[in-house]
């Protein structure tokens, strides 16, 4: 699934998600575009549209240079490693993940009321 960003009609952004993986699979911003909030924009509905899947999370390979973006979204590492490229290219990457439901303790309280 596929969402796309625009400003004044033109194309932006992209990010994609796979439901089934609970995958964020793509968050892309043109360079234009970038520091205006079109990649937290995208996010927020790739969350949204996760939500709506009935995700309670989502896991990522995230280039190195993006890890501080998600970070700042809520999402934290969990290793490192490489992600292969369609082009069969092999880049260094952050494993990430956010989890969407509430922590534990905070279920336990809800119960007990």
């Amino acid at each position: 699934m596929r969402v796309l960003a625009e400003i004044g009609g033109e194309i932006v952004g992209m990010g994609s998600i796979i439901p089934a993986k609970n995958e964020l699979r793509a968050c892309y911003v043109a360079p234009g575009a970038a520091r205006q909030g079109v990649g937290s924009a995208l996010i927020r509905e790739i969350e949204r549209m996760a939500l709506e899947h009935g995700l309670t999370w989502l896991e990522l390979d995230a280039s190195v240079t993006s890890e501080p973006f998600y970070a700042a979204l809520g999402y934290e590492a969990h290793g490192r490693g490489e992600h292969m490229l369609s082009s069969g290219q092999r880049m260094a990457c952050v494993k990430m993940r956010k989890d969407f439901s509430p922590p534990r303790s905070d279920r336990a309280e809800r119960r007990r009321k």
